[in-house]
């Protein structure tokens, strides 16, 4: 999730954590974490981990990227880095146990490459779990648990990636059983793969008819196609990635506005300036750190 460094300091005091590579977040133990994803209604963020949330109790209602989602005891949530996740409710009995894989960790991990396909995760990122692949779940959570409780151990990395490797392995049938009994439609397909597209290059790819070009279909379909299934058309996805990561970069306070502007794909600081006022009220300069 997008979060800025001191939000990541305070993981590292509360919560058990392998350097920047993996966080478990349990509810329970800390507190702070309701400030965190995807616990704050209201909250509009943009994925920067690979997320699993197990919900132990309660119930959570959000939208990740256009599917809108109610969350329930014994189902999983899987989010994607550049996901955009908005909470809708929470309830007040709310527990979740949550794992935050930085992508450097998972694309380390010997995984075949049919395990790498990520668009049945995106079609289907919440999981019923059966009882058997739940309790799997928390068992690996837990191994993981006592194994981050022995910094000193000599082989920690080792046993970290062997213990995620299997969790991967156990899940991922599951994911294309699951994705084995429903037929997206094409225009589905289409919104899914344009988002994807968006996440990786929303930096400096800006125009519609570049991603219809990747995607060997005409603008016009490509835009219809977005609008019926999301809600929101091909334009407003592109900004609200550049939104919240100009939101983040701002906060952050390591870089200038002019090299925010850069990185965004702007011609200059000015153009930046404008478009940043007109979508949200405020000048660049005038975001708090």
């Amino acid at each position: 999730m997008n979060m800025e460094q001191n939000d990541y300091s305070y993981f590292s005091e509360s919560c058990l954590h392998y350097g920047d590579d993996i966080y478990l977040l349990e509810e329970n133990r800390a507190a702070k974490a309701k400030e965190f994803f995807p616990l704050v209604k209201g909250r509009e963020i943009m994925v920067d981990k690979v997320v699993f949330l197990l919900c132990r109790n309660g119930s959570i209602d959000l939208r990740l990227n256009h599917h809108s989602l109610h969350i329930v005891p014994d189902s999983v949530l899987i989010v994607l880095p550049g996901m955009i996740v908005e909470t809708l409710s929470v309830s007040d009995d709310i527990s979740v146990l949550t794992l935050l894989l930085s992508e450097r960790f998972t694309s380390s991990l010997n995984l075949g490459s049919s395990f790498r396909t990520s668009l049945s995760i995106r079609r289907q990122p919440l999981l019923t779990m059966p009882k058997g692949l739940g309790s799997a779940f928390l068992n690996i959570y837990g191994m993981v648990c006592g194994m981050l409780q022995q910094p000193s151990h000599p082989h920690l990395g080792r046993v970290l990636h062997l213990f995620f490797e299997a969790a991967f392995y156990g899940i991922g049938p599951y994911l294309i059983d699951i994705e084995s009994q429903r037929v997206a439609t094409a225009a589905e397909l289409h919104t899914e793969q344009f988002l994807h597209l968006v996440e990786q290059h929303f930096r400096q790819q800006h125009s519609l008819d570049w991603y219809a070009r990747q995607l060997n279909i005409t603008p016009k379909r490509l835009s219809i196609c977005v609008k019926q299934t999301s809600g929101r058309t091909t334009t407003e996805w592109i900004d609200q990635h550049r939104l919240l990561e100009a939101d983040k970069l701002l906060r952050s306070g390591t870089l200038t506005v002019k090299e925010i502007a850069s990185q965004l794909g702007f011609p200059n600081q000015s153009t930046f300036g404008t478009w940043f006022k007109r979508h949200t009220g405020s000048s660049p300069s005038r975001i708090e750190r």
